[in-house]
């Protein structure tokens, strides 16, 4: 395993036990869908991409909002999701205005200006190229058409009962799992420098404090500990104290989403 590329190589090939809970991680709430599809504004009849699709969850939102008169591409790496995407579409009845593309690089398997909005949910973190990933979202885009960025950034992250120093820690120790951890950050002045215009950025607080968000440090814990970066018994203490937060009801743990929309001239 490549340390140097393993921020894409982990979601090409998910291990069955990851791939379950990176699942659930993908189903967000319903106020939190609601919130981004009304950044996104999809209206009837658009064409739209979900870069980055994962299982669909959010695709088949979309696909809800722009109705059979429009369609929805969802753009994903790994194979087993692009098929849950189908399948939850297909459950949705949403299938027949739906297409999911498995990809094997960041390209958009569609023509120039053929699309009215791009969505970017917590996957340009990820991407080798952000700023070749912008203009792929530019290049497909009619004029006049958006882009929407949601991710994360790192470095605003508060677990409690951890410090902020050993949240740091748990996060440096899982740097391979990331090529730009602190992306939330970065979206603005990269989707200026791709020459996007009229871009508007929000900060959306995901707030939990009954362990819905125990998932994430473990996945980062299970990062860390691919590559020997925490040893099994300090990842094994930093979950313990989670839990008996989340036992004694002093569990809090804040994710900021960066949320920026943009537009092609």
């Amino acid at each position: 395993m490549d340390e140097a590329t393993y921020y894409r190589d982990h979601w090409v090939t998910i291990e069955p036990e990851r791939l379950a809970v990176s699942d659930q991680l993908y189903d967000w709430p319903e106020p939190i869908v609601a919130m981004v599809l009304d950044r996104l504004d999809p209206q009837p009849g658009d064409v739209v991409v979900d870069f980055g699709c994962g299982p669909g969850y959010v695709t088949r939102a979309i696909a809800g909002r722009v109705g059979d008169s429009g369609h929805v591409h969802g753009v994903e790496l790994n194979a087993d999701f692009a098929e849950r995407a189908r399948r939850n579409a297909a459950s949705d009845g949403v299938d027949g205005w739906t297409t999911i593309h498995h990809v094997v690089d960041d390209h958009v398997p569609l023509i120039d200006a053929s699309v009215d909005r791009v969505l970017a949910k917590n996957v340009l973190e990820y991407v080798p190229d952000l700023a070749g990933t912008l203009e792929e979202a530019k290049r497909v885009l009619r004029p006049g058409g958006t882009v929407t960025a949601v991710d994360s950034d790192r470095g605003f992250l508060i677990v409690e009962p951890l410090t902020a120093d050993e949240v740091r820690e748990v996060f440096t120790a899982a740097a391979p799992a990331f090529n730009e951890p602190y992306v939330g950050r970065k979206l603005r002045g990269a989707l200026v420098a791709a020459g996007f215009v009229d871009v508007t950025v929000e900060v959306q607080v995901l707030i939990d404090d009954q362990g819905g968000f125990r998932g994430i440090v473990e996945s980062m814990l299970r990062y860390a500990r691919t590559f020997d970066r925490i040893t099994e018994t300090r990842a094994a203490e930093v979950l313990t104290r989670i839990d008996e937060a989340i036992a004694d009801g002093t569990y809090l743990a804040i994710v900021p989403q960066f949320v920026v929309t943009a537009g092609k001239p």
